[in-house]
This record gives C-alpha cells, structure tokens and sequence, in this order.
C-alpha cells in the first residue's frame, strides 16, 4: 500500500487541506502517516480511521520509507529536510506549499486546474517534486 505522510498539518495552510481532504472523504486507498516538529509520541488528527501516533518531522529514515510526502510546513523545513532526503537516496513525491523549490529544475509548480497538462506530462516523465504556487 502507498505510505503518504502528511507534515505541517496544523498550521493555516494544512489544516484547509486537512478539512478539504476529509469533507471529500480522501483517506481512502493509502496508508496515511502524520509527522510532527514538537509533539512526537502524541495522537494525531482524526480522520476517520487508526493512525499511529505522530512521528518525528526530522526523521529522515522514517520519512524515506514513505512514497510520498505532503507538507504545509514552511520554506524552513522544506531547506533543512528535502535534500537529506534526497541525498539519502529518496524516489519519492514531495508535494510542497512552500516556495523553497518554486525555481528548481526538477520541480512543477502546481496550478491545477490552469496547469493540469503540464502536471500530468510531469508525472509520465517521472517528475517526483510538485510545488504549491
């Protein structure tokens, strides 16, 4: 089963997407996995569903088991994680609010609807990093 971890849940921006995704009934057909920066150990959102507890937001070996990765964190935690993982040897989606990657060559700027066709030849050309506007 895919294993998404969902990081920055909390904030302004995650938590519309976290009410978005549960009033259209998305936590369906994946593992989801939520991550933490200051409440490790703790419950996590309810949605519906057993999740463990939360896990630790710096945690590059727990994050490069995941196949993709989902945060409304901030430009910080993007710069201090992302390339660890990376360097680590990481395939996986990042999809990211933050601007840190905006620029990046290997990065999509996510404007669906406007761009849906440029996400969708990103994604079969085997583009992993997906980037709020």
């Amino acid at each position: 089963m895919i294993r998404v971890g969902f990081v920055g849940w909390r904030g302004m921006v995650g938590s519309v997407l976290l009410e978005r995704m549960l009033a259209e009934k998305d936590f369906q057909g994946f593992e989801p996995l939520f991550f933490t920066t200051s409440q490790v150990g703790q419950k996590g959102p309810d949605i519906g569903i057993a999740i463990p507890p939360l896990e630790d937001a710096y945690d590059i070996k727990k994050l490069s088991a995941l196949d993709i990765i989902v945060t409304c964190q901030g430009g910080d935690y993007t710069g201090s994680v992302y390339k660890q993982l990376r360097a680590a040897g990481w395939k996986g989606y990042w999809i990211d609010a933050a601007s840190t990657l905006r620029m990046e060559k290997g990065s999509i700027i996510v404007l669906d609807p406007i761009n849906r066709d440029v996400i969708e030849r990103g994604l079969a050309a085997g583009i992993k990093d997906y980037i709020g506007g």
